[in-house]
């Protein structure tokens, strides 16, 4: 009995213990720190250096293939760009009850009828202006040696000291090899042309059927949407994009053509010879900004140069012209236009440097109605609106 209650008693003490040593280190556990799991850093995407890097790709293989898909790429851009520009002509006919079609192949008629009509008629003053080997040249040859000739003594003498230390400095060494320049044959001409003749080709076919088809890509948007407001936000984007876009390349061209209708009117009075020719010049080269305008200027210079015989009437054709592209793109482009789509001086430069780099004068043509188009887009399209800030002059 007494046996039986001292290990009653052990047992008790002993489950005593164990449990104060339970709590205690019940209490160890709950006042110490809770150890925390590493921190797991993304590397993809959300690495700034890895989406710079993507970045810098992505660029890189667009401007690449840009380039090696100029031949596929320009003659799709400028049946896009033309269609803009043509289609309230298909819709004016369409509107009389004429089928879409044939208002759209009475268009491109019509607009290769212009064209052919114009190359026939400017044909021959192109010819004897813009070729190197032409009289009129030769003619500009000789009034810069004339200006030239005063200082031609001091540069002889400069040019025959130079020769004389030269023949004392070389009489040891062997004669320079003559270098024979190959000229070009006529199967590298042909493929040449044949390369621009199919771009050609493909830009008139993809305008047709572009004027022809309508909104067919509209439409095709639409059904594609699944909600009703989708559709309804996107209708009235593409329509608004279609029509500021049409009508600011529509106003351009306008522009354009009613300067070198005043430009020939100004070299007539001025009594430059071809006055039509020049004036298609401006009209065409002044699509091109900056350039265009710098180069109409350069050739109306030398034409005066040739073609008038005193300064003062040199001077004027110049002058002239260079009063009337002032008032052109300081009053008349602001007002038609409106401030709105005025870009960017710099991202203007910046784009025709880029496209006549990648793609040649059909980039250069190219470069400002892209940019255009892109404004206008980016003005209409929320997400776009920074895109937009940053086109934009003011």
């Amino acid at each position: 009995m007494t046996n039986d209650q001292a290990t009653d008693a052990g047992d008790g003490r002993s489950g005593g213990l164990a449990a104060g040593a339970a709590g205690d280190a019940d209490e160890a556990s709950a006042q110490a720190p809770a150890l925390r799991e590493p921190a797991v850093v993304e590397s993809w995407p959300g690495w700034p250096g890895m989406r710079i890097s993507l970045g810098v790709l992505a660029l890189v293989a667009g401007i690449a293939g840009l380039s090696a898909g100029e031949a596929l790429l320009l003659p799709i851009l400028l049946a896009i760009l033309l269609t803009l520009l043509l289609s309230p002509a298909v819709e004016l006919l369409e509107r009389i009850r004429l089928p879409r079609w044939l208002g759209a192949l009475l268009v491109v008629v019509a607009l290769l009828a212009a064209l052919g009509t114009a190359a026939t008629q400017l044909a021959a003053p192109a010819q004897r202006w813009l070729n190197p080997k032409s009289p009129e040249w030769r003619k500009l040859e000789l009034r810069i040696r004339e200006i030239k000739r005063p200082l031609e003594s001091i540069q002889g003498a400069q040019e025959r000291v130079a020769d004389i230390a030269e023949s004392a400095g070389d009489r040891g060494k062997p004669k320079p090899k003559e270098v024979v320049v190959q000229r070009r044959d006529i199967f590298t001409t042909l493929d040449d042309m044949s390369v621009l003749l199919t771009g050609a080709v493909s830009t008139i076919v993809l305008l047709y059927f572009l004027l022809a088809s309508g909104d067919l890509f509209l439409r095709k948007l639409i059904r594609v949407l699944p909600r009703l407001t989708d559709k309804k936000t996107a209708v009235g984007i593409a329509r608004t994009v279609q029509v500021e876009i049409g009508r600011y390349f529509l106003t351009i061209s306008a522009i354009n053509v009613g300067l070198g209708i005043v430009t020939a009117g100004m070299m007539a009075l001025l009594g430059m010879p071809s006055a039509v020719f020049w004036g298609a010049l401006v009209a065409v080269l002044n699509f091109v900004p900056y350039a265009g305008p710098a180069a109409s200027l350069a050739l109306l210079t030398a034409g005066a140069f040739v073609s008038l015989d005193g300064w003062g009437e040199i001077l004027m054709v110049p002058l002239s012209f260079l009063v009337l592209t002032v008032i052109e793109g300081q009053f008349i482009q602001p007002v038609l236009i409106g401030h709105r789509l005025q870009l960017n001086v710099v991202v203007t430069f910046l784009a025709v440097v880029a496209w006549g780099w990648l793609w040649g004068l059909g980039g250069v043509v190219v470069a400002i109605p892209v940019l255009v188009a892109l404004k206008i887009c980016a003005d209409h399209i929320e997400s776009l609106s920074a895109l937009g800030e940053f086109l934009s002059r003011e």
